[in-house]
């Protein structure tokens, strides 16, 4: 399911879109995040990371998201610049590559779709140039969408990311999932899916899988801040497939975008193999990221961004 906003009479092709995913419940924040009204002039992060995709020259979005959210948020975006055009899509449930299909049925063992690999690619079909993937929830500052404009203008096939120290990212109210990521140079080696990440009294610890383990506070990590071409979807097909194989009948399984770029690093290949490997490269910043896990988390929240922006 599709929905198209455009503002702009003159519908010329968008150098760089902007994919927002939207489609989260909020469970541990108790309501829509992507509604929340946080900003100094009581915006939603979602409005700020938008108005800073502009600046940095974006001229297209397109938001994942679930049928009911449309409404409140077209309304949220009405008064978008024109020549910015908007999109939505709803992240679907049996929304999977077909052979998928015949292994999950009519998916009535499960409550919500399949993680952040499946919301891109819930976006196929409206994306067809470079692209910037974020979260609706989360505040990245204006010098990552620049870096990844940057980036693109110097290598339009090349993937990327955004990355921020990990001690930079956690809740004083509960733990976090990150992706812990290893660099080599300016390019990304590992890119991992940890759990429950906080501190215990002076350790920062983590899970991964069932394993709990120290991490460093300085880590780089992914806040999904991604650049990548379309090919990603081809991407996702594979690895969509390929979970839903494994973890398919699992009620509460989920296929993390990071998973998925992980398996498609140089690194992970004895040999190069240009069909499957893909190079990321890593813009570090410098800048706060500001992001709701628990309610709690809002007035400090708040607090941040109004020290950042001002009022």
């Amino acid at each position: 399911m599709t929905t198209s906003l455009s503002f702009s009479e003159n519908s010329a092709k968008q150098d760089i879109t902007l994919v927002v995913m939207a489609a989260g419940l909020g469970s541990r924040f108790g309501g829509d995040k992507q509604l929340a009204k946080l900003g100094p002039q009581g915006e939603t992060m979602l409005e700020l990371s938008i108005a800073s995709a502009i600046k940095a020259g974006f001229s297209a979005a397109v938001i994942v998201t679930r049928s009911e959210l449309i409404e409140p948020l077209t309304e949220l975006l009405r008064d978008l610049p024109q020549g910015f055009s908007l999109s939505f899509c709803v992240q679907q449930m049996l929304d999977l590559p077909a052979e998928c299909l015949t292994i999950v049925g009519d998916g009535h063992y499960r409550t919500k779709p399949w993680g952040t690999a499946h919301a891109l690619w819930s976006a196929r079909h409206q994306v067809n140039t470079p692209m910037v993937v974020i979260n609706a929830d989360d505040f990245y500052g204006d010098q990552a969408f620049k870096l990844l404009a940057a980036g693109f203008q110097q290598q339009p096939e090349r993937w990327q990311l955004v990355a921020y120290r990990l001690q930079e990212t956690l809740s004083d109210n509960g733990g976090v999932n990150r992706g812990i990521c290893l660099v080599d140079g300016d390019y990304l080696t590992s890119v991992e899916e940890w759990l429950d990440i906080a501190w215990q009294r002076d350790e920062l610890l983590g899970r991964n899988g069932v394993d709990v383990a120290k991490l460093d506070p300085q880590s780089l990590v992914s806040m999904t801040c991604w650049g990548f071409t379309p090919q990603i979807f081809t991407v996702l097909g594979h690895s969509l497939s390929e979970f839903v194989k494994v973890f398919g009948l699992q009620a509460d399984s989920e296929c993390y975008l990071p998973a998925v770029v992980q398996q498609c690093l140089p690194s992970q290949y004895a040999e190069p193999n240009a069909n499957i490997a893909k190079d990321v490269y890593v813009n570090t910043t410098d800048q706060t990221w500001l992001g709701v896990t628990y309610p709690e988390d809002t007035a400090w929240v708040k607090q941040k961004l109004l020290e950042l922006m001002g009022d």
